[in-house]
């Protein structure tokens, strides 16, 4: 058994959102074989009672509060020193003589054996840890998410400031890759990128997973076959651009062969413009806490992501509760599917029409599909297989 300082950049539990996710079930593995020391950023939205559960599985837990979250001029001036500086806003963002202190101090009391940060940002605390191992948990390739924010951006500021920030990253990136011991990615496209700006470095491919005993299939829900649902919160701009782009796009065309249609989408709404012509074929929910009966019912599962990196938790959940899915390629980016055997893959607005339209008019082809994404799923995406995937790079580190 090792001793483990594991630093997150906002308190991962509950496992409601794709970073929580991940971060929780990987915790929870590490948890399971070595001494885990805690310390976690703390959001002004997040409740610090969260964290009590947290504390049933790690030796420690120490909650940092992000500067930038507790006073609007930091958080200003912040955001001017990330554009006219070379460090990108989002590293500035996560800086913290309070995280750089308790980081210290844990290294002296506790003299840890690895220490795992669990996001980019985190990497600016390497210089930190001298000879201890390092494990660097890239949860997206976040210079390529910002790359694509710029080129999708709608507005002239946006796309200003997104470019300024990309090639920063991107340099921050080969920094923090080229520094840290080992280093994970979520797919086999996100490491082959870390590769390169690692000069070559080898990356270990821990893709995101799903708990396949929480989402399973239900037979005994009665399923609507015009219903779409999408799940996911507006808040993160992958979700709010692909399904502005679904319904300004893609719904008025299924609409018009199946008039029946509708579109669920569950998570926040802040920033999801829906006509007035569309109103009452949109139903939005807000958060749910468990929005498995939703999904159960409904008939297509739908994933039109147009910016991004990394795997998609939602499509992992959705493919283990045996859901028909049309998703666009980028949304099913890093998740290994083949296209008319487990998903229905599409990119223009017509084709995405086209395919949640086949999936409403057969039974037998939405059976095919989710049988065989259920299967996927539990072989390939199984969190407990992916956890102790996670242990062996330890070890390799450790070594």
């Amino acid at each position: 058994m090792a001793k483990v300082l594991f630093v997150t950049t906002r308190i991962p539990y509950p496992p409601w959102e794709g970073h929580q996710i991940r971060t929780y079930n990987l915790l929870k593995r590490v948890c399971d074989e070595h001494d885990v020391h805690l310390v976690s950023f703390v959001r002004s939205d997040e409740d610090p009672a969260h964290a009590d559960h947290l504390r049933t599985l790690c030796h420690s837990v120490d909650l940092i509060p992000i500067p930038c979250d507790q006073s609007k001029l930091t958080l200003m001036t912040t955001l001017f020193a990330g554009v006219i500086t070379q460090t990108p806003f989002v590293v500035r963002k996560y800086f913290s003589p309070a995280m750089e202190d308790q980081i210290r101090a844990l290294i002296k009391q506790e003299s840890p054996d690895l220490i795992h940060f669990d996001m980019l940002p985190l990497a600016q605390y390497l210089p930190l840890c001298g000879n201890i191992p390092t494990v660097l948990n890239d949860h997206n390739v976040e210079s390529l998410l910002v790359e694509r924010r710029a080129e999708a951006a709608s507005s002239l500021p946006q796309k200003i400031f997104f470019s300024n920030q990309a090639p920063k990253l991107e340099k921050f990136e080969a920094y923090a890759t080229q520094n840290a011991t080992e280093v994970l990615a979520c797919s086999q496209d996100d490491a082959e990128i870390l590769s390169q700006m690692g000069q070559g470095k080898e990356i270990h491919i821990i893709a995101n997973g799903v708990d396949v005993e929480q989402f399973t299939p239900s037979e005994r829900v009665q399923v609507d076959r015009n219903t779409m649902i999408f799940v996911g919160g507006m808040g993160w701009f992958p979700n709010n651009d692909g399904m502005n782009f679904f319904i300004r796009e893609v719904l008025p065309l299924i609409l018009k062969e199946n008039p029946d249609a509708r579109l669920t989408v569950v998570g926040k709404s802040e920033g999801l413009d829906i006509p007035d012509t569309l109103q009452d074929k949109v139903i939005t929910t807000g958060f749910v806490e468990d929005f498995r009966p939703l999904v159960h019912a409904a008939g297509v599962y739908v994933l039109p992501l147009r910016v991004g990196s990394g795997t998609r938790l939602k499509l992992l959940e959705a493919m283990a509760m045996g859901k028909a899915i049309v998703s666009t390629r980028i949304g099913a980016e890093g998740v290994i599917l083949d296209h008319g055997e487990n998903i229905l893959l599409a990119d223009p607005p017509e084709a995405i029409a086209d395919a949640v339209l086949k999936l409403m008019q057969s039974d037998d082809l939405r059976n095919r599909l989710g049988k065989a994404a259920r299967v996927q799923a539990e072989k390939l995406y199984d969190w407990r297989i992916l956890g102790n995937k996670l242990l062996a790079v330890y070890a390799k580190a450790l070594a």
